[in-house]
């Protein structure tokens, strides 16, 4: 150690050049990589390829339209600036004048789309079939289906679609024809015995002759008709089966009486029918043969009924059946 003491500097002066030349030679290394480490950070130039040219066909389209500009006119079923309205539909965007969104509540026939809004109707509210916009007491569905206006009270469906069948009363008025006495090839000088069967106590009314009106009825004797059965099955012997008509004075309805056999009927048939819908609630009862008016030039002529309908005739001779509860 003591020999090194006088040699330190020289030590430490090596160390120093030693670690001198290290550093240098590093610096000398980097300064070589330094070209390659700088092209590496330099962005990459673009490749030298054209675009490919833009497609202008919808610019022209629409530079064409342009040039022969639509017309917006009070026809139209949008306002001004604003699209025709579109629906979304399984498929994605439906126009909606086509197709049918709704459907009549009771028969499910389809109503077009284009009548809606043809009269401007609000077709996406769940209810517009069966409103009455125009308040005649008619629903938009029935308006539909008579081709009617349905934005105009004075233009509705016939009201016999609102003319419901209630009941029919029947009354039976028997007459038996009993005997008769006289000369049969003398018909008004004949006495006739009658019985009239649903009167209380069935009353026998004698002397009555051709021609003449039966009491308490309005059944007159219209003629007498003399008739002999000769198909007794014994030989040589006729039974009289003498006829009388009789006419109902109120009615003219007509019925015949075979002498101790079947008897002249004469049914009075009253059917009650019933106008109802919401402006109006009206009772109707009439008999075959008269005349029924539901409006100012609306009227029909009651034909007959059954248990179960009623059946009309309109001022062309086209019949038709009245129900109870249900629409016609």
């Amino acid at each position: 150690m003591k020999s090194l003491k006088p040699h330190l500097h020289w030590l430490m002066l090596s160390v120093v050049a030693a670690s001198s030349i290290g550093a240098t030679a590093l610096l000398l290394k980097e300064e070589q990589d330094l070209p390659a480490i700088l092209e590496k950070l330099q962005p990459k130039k673009a490749a030298n390829k054209r675009l490919a040219p833009p497609d202008l066909s919808g610019f022209e389209t629409a530079t064409q339209e342009l040039k022969t500009p639509g017309v917006w006119g009070a026809g139209y079923n949008t306002l001004l600036f604003v699209s025709e309205p579109y629906l979304m539909g399984a498929t994605g965007l439906e126009r909606p004048k086509e197709g049918s969104l709704h459907r009549h509540s009771k028969t499910s026939e389809p109503i077009p789309n284009s009548w809606f809004l043809q009269y401007k109707l609000p077709l996406r509210t769940p209810k517009v079939p069966t409103d009455d916009t125009d308040g005649d007491g008619f629903t938009n569905e029935e308006e539909w289906k008579y081709n009617t206006n349905p934005l105009d009270p004075e233009s509705h469906p016939p009201l016999i679609t609102k003319l419901f069948y209630t009941e029919q009363r029947e009354v039976h008025s028997r007459v038996s024809f009993m005997q008769y006495l006289g000369d049969p090839a003398k018909p008004e000088s004949i006495n006739i015995t009658l019985q009239l069967l649903d009167l209380p106590n069935k009353p026998q009314l004698d002397n009555i002759k051709v021609g003449q009106k039966i009491p308490n009825t309005t059944f007159k004797i219209a003629a007498f008709i003399a008739k002999k059965n000769e198909n007794t099955g014994i030989t040589g012997f006729s039974e009289d089966s003498s006829l009388i008509r009789l006419v109902d004075e109120k009615t003219n309805q007509e019925a015949v009486a075979e002498l101790k056999r079947k008897p002249a009927d004469f049914l009075d048939k009253t059917i009650t029918l019933n106008l109802r819908y919401p402006k109006e609630n009206r009772v109707i009862t009439t008999k075959p043969g008269q005349r029924i008016s539901l409006s100012e030039g609306e009227t029909y002529t009651v034909v007959d009924s059954s248990v179960s309908s009623a059946i009309l005739k309109d001022s062309e001779g086209k019949e038709i059946e009245v129900k109870p509860g249900t629409a016609n």
